[in-house]
């Protein structure tokens, strides 16, 4: 158990270790016999007294009634040695005035934290520009609404913008000469903004205690729910994380011979190659695991109060690689993307019919089960069916327009998207899609299928239709006709043969 001995600071009373007091009581007489000789040396030492016992004071929490000796230590290392304090022009008076000067005003980036909202960020830039710092924090508010980089780069200056330690560094920050005059000048603004309110302070921490405590619990609590929260959001992308990227559970909707299918096999009917697919899959897990891990830390900082600086240093760490995952995963992306820029389209006609009515029949793949069932369902979901060779998908748009002779003229339409026309071209002739005509009737398969390795770039099937004047088609209990004449403009109509057979109309 250590000695404890009871000091009165400026008015204020503290109970502080031996050790604690015999090393405050060094310092002090150091920075006397620094000073002896200087000009306005005794408040010099009274505004640093003032300024250890506005500290002193912040250290008097709930659970803590004494000054120790590390609290010492770190107060007299926030305020500097007393060596400091001297006069620069009396340490060497034989260097020339413009080196000097330019060395003694020289201006350098600190984080505020005496007038500091948060971490002292904003409050540092404003006193390196020499601006309002009013102005420096609503631009970081723009940056974070409406640009999304306010939040990162904050922590990333949090990080690695070191904090105003001494008297010295605050006139660096401010880009002031350090002289005596601008040491005694910056202690006396710092003590001046607690001096009249300092005996107070101390006076209502002792008189209304309770008050004090239900403050701090009540943003402890405050602190506690945000970094619970994080945690939470962390958790749950965790567990998205498991699902759908390292688990490689079966979830997307497509009809296979398997089953559904993962986001990994998902994937990988888009990327253009196995290259492609691990680095997208590399760096969309480093992003998402590097995302959960920043919520998580940033969450238990709040709760634990672990504003260290390998938390700071970690989270700028996560910050980095969850910034090259997600660089990594959008250049692949957006190499994929140029293969949906240009269209190639081929069409042919497959076939004419002399008559005043068409008849169009839907085909559905089905087979007998045994000699009492057949199959009349395809099995097919809305999206697509992909088995080992091939992707099939289903939906065949048919569009009408006036024939300009006496007879339906049915036209069979292909369209790819590929990064050059010559490729798209070369897609479309692998596309499948059975059609038959049988006397004045059209059959028309519902869905159309591909080569799996050309994976799926906007394939599409189209069935165009031409009317001859007074004929008309049928499809189920739907009549489609042109009676439309109108030469300002090419009339059509269209419609969709869904993956079900039925048929659905647009005029």
């Amino acid at each position: 158990m250590k000695k404890t001995v009871s000091i009165n600071i400026k008015g204020i009373n503290f109970i502080i270790e031996e050790d604690a007091y015999e090393l405050l009581q060094d310092y002090l007489e150091r920075l006397e016999t620094t000073l002896k000789n200087e000009e306005g040396s005794q408040e010099i030492i009274e505004d640093v007294e003032l300024r250890i016992a506005e500290i002193c004071s912040t250290k008097i929490v709930d659970s803590k009634s004494v000054i120790e000796k590390e609290d010492i230590q770190e107060i007299l290392a926030t305020l500097g040695n007393p060596e400091d304090y001297i006069d620069e022009e009396s340490e060497n008076e034989n260097v020339n005035y413009s080196s000097r000067k330019e060395k003694i005003t020289e201006r350098r980036l600190f984080r505020d934290m005496e007038n500091a909202t948060v971490a002292g960020v904003c409050s540092g830039i404003a006193n390196f520009f020499n601006i309002d710092v009013v102005i420096v924090r609503a631009i970081f508010v723009v940056f974070f609404l409406f640009a999304g980089f306010g939040l990162p780069l904050y922590l990333i200056l949090w990080v690695i913008v070191p904090q105003t330690k001494s008297t010295i560094d605050r006139l660096r920050m401010k880009g002031k000469p350090i002289t005596v005059e601008a040491v005694r000048e910056e202690v006396e603004n710092a003590a001046g903004k607690i001096k009249d309110g300092s005996v107070r302070f101390a006076n209502r921490i002792r008189k209304d205690d309770a008050y004090q405590k239900s403050v701090s619990r009540g943003g402890r609590i405050l602190s506690s729910i945000f970094g619970l929260g994080l945690i939470a959001f962390g958790t749950i992308l965790l567990v998205v994380l498991i699902i759908f990227g390292l688990a490689e559970m079966q979830v997307i909707p497509v009809h296979s011979s398997q089953g559904f299918l993962s986001m990994q096999e998902f994937g990988s009917l888009f990327l253009a190659n196995q290259q492609d697919y691990s680095l997208f899959w590399w760096g969309s897990v480093l992003a998402t695991s590097s995302a959960i891990l920043f919520l998580i830390l940033l969450g238990s900082m709040f709760i634990f109060r672990l504003y260290n600086k390998w938390a700071k240093v970690s989270l700028l760490l996560l910050f980095i690689l969850g910034v090259g995952g997600t660089i990594l995963s959008t250049t692949v992306g957006a190499r994929t993307g140029r293969d949906f820029f240009v269209t190639g389209e081929l069409e042919h006609e497959i076939g004419t019919v002399d008559s005043d009515t068409l008849y169009l029949l839907s085909k559905l793949e089905n087979y007998q089960l045994d000699e009492n069932f057949t199959v009349k369902s395809n099995g097919n979901m809305h999206m697509m069916r992909v088995d080992d060779e091939n992707i099939t998908f289903h939906g065949i748009r048919i569009y009408y327009k006036e024939s300009k002779d006496s007879i339906f003229h049915i036209k069979q339409n292909f369209r790819v998207q590929s990064h050059s026309h010559e490729r798209a071209l070369e897609k479309c002739k692998n596309i499948e899609h059975f059609t038959e005509f049988t006397g004045d009737s059209l059959t028309v398969s519902t869905g159309y299928s591909f080569p799996k390795k050309d994976k799926i770039r906007a394939q599409e099937v189209r069935i165009y239709i031409e009317i001859p004047k007074d004929g008309k088609v049928i499809i189920g209990d739907k009549t489609i006709s042109l009676d439309e004449d109108d030469s300002d403009y090419d009339y059509y109509e269209h419609g969709k043969l869904k993956y079900n057979g039925k048929y659905k109309h647009k005029d």
